[in-house]
């Protein structure tokens, strides 16, 4: 088979997602050097997954609900083409098989820029529109802008608490940016704040917040991955409308935004601290249920286990990490898809 047309445009758009980035920075660790220790048996329990789907005569245009959002998508295909690459797998049908799947889910979703190269366009211009009449957004005051600026800060922290470093997009997700008429509109989601699948003591009760905003005089650009966004101005002073949702509840008003605020700061700050304190065998094993937990709704599909088995665990158990999987992101594009598996995925796809 010949190289498929999405594979440079994924390989430039993954590429700037690692500009500027620090490996030593992840939490709560440097996850290349657990990678090598089970690449083969995830990939292994992912084909299983799409065969599964194929044996029973799915379709993934029917079943799109159930694939992570765009972003967690994304970044899952990223992954998956690192595992390859790490493994010692020698089956180019099986990771060119994991890859399409996961690449025709996007094409069936994604309006445009399939990679984020510069926007995450989930929607279009009409079915924006009609989202901004169905939730008659409110005009936002400079002291309400302010508590929702704290309350993404604290969403996104207590994400990262629950989903750590490398599965933040399954739980964050923003599409746009949106032009209709002379605003820009994003659309921020956070689905499954509460996943007692993966942290069963969980005790607050809210799970999931939608936040639709729009903004005026300002542009954004998003790189690869919804959170990874960046802003032409301040958006605190340049929001003009908003609509905050919780489990479907609107706060519409000051006093709603801070109670909501307050209830959830203490709650991600509690949250990032107990998954930081964890010892290193703990993280390892939590590591790898985040990591399956995203597809978790398709292993259900078809009636498969969506939790690491023993053998995985196994796998892992009392291993240190590798040191120096890749000890540095300063590299240019050809460097980038060799050390991190695009030539290898290429390659993969020529063999079959």
């Amino acid at each position: 088979m010949k190289k498929p047309d999405w594979i440079d445009p994924f390989l430039r758009s993954s590429y700037q997602l690692f500009t500027n980035h620090d490996p030593a920075s992840h939490l709560p660790f440097d996850a290349w050097g657990l990678l090598p220790h089970y690449s083969d048996l995830w990939l292994e329990k992912i084909y299983e997954m799409i065969l599964a789907f194929e044996n029973k005569d799915l379709k993934i245009e029917d079943c799109l609900e159930l694939f992570p959002n765009l972003s967690s998508t994304r970044f899952i295909i990223l992954m998956d083409m690192i595992h390859y690459h790490l493994s010692k797998v020698e089956n180019p049908e099986m990771v060119t098989t994991i890859q399409t799947f996961f690449v025709k889910s996007l094409k069936l979703r994604s309006k445009e820029d399939l990679f984020a190269y510069d926007k995450n366009i989930e929607y279009a211009d009409d079915e924006v529109r009609k989202k901004l009449e169905n939730h008659q957004l409110k005009p936002a005051s400079q002291e309400e802008s302010r508590e929702i600026g704290k309350i993404l800060v604290a969403l996104a922290s207590l994400t990262h608490g629950l989903y750590n470093d490398w599965c933040t997009d399954f739980d964050y997700e923003i599409t746009g940016p949106y032009k209709i008429d002379d605003e820009m509109i994003l659309l921020r989601s956070f689905p499954d704040l509460n996943p007692k699948d993966i942290w069963p003591k969980i005790v607050w009760d809210f799970k999931d917040v939608s936040i639709i905003t729009t903004y005026k005089n300002i542009d954004a650009k998003i790189a690869f991955v919804g959170c990874h966004i960046t802003y032409t101005d301040n958006t605190v002073n340049n929001l003009t409308r908003y609509n905050v949702e919780v489990d479907g509840k609107k706060l519409d008003n000051l006093d709603k935004l801070r109670d909501f605020r307050e209830k959830v700061m203490p709650i991600a700050a509690e949250q990032f601290e107990k998954y930081l304190g964890m010892n290193f065998e703990d993280q390892k094993i939590k590591f790898v249920f985040q990591e399956h937990y995203q597809l978790k709704k398709l292993f259900d599909l078809v009636e498969m286990d969506w939790r690491p088995d023993r053998k995985l665990l196994d796998r892992i158990k009392d291993k240190a990490l590798i040191e120096d999987v890749f000890p540095s992101y300063e590299m240019t594009l050809k460097h980038y898809s060799g050390s991190f598996g695009g030539d290898k995925l290429i390659e993969a796809y020529s063999r079959v």
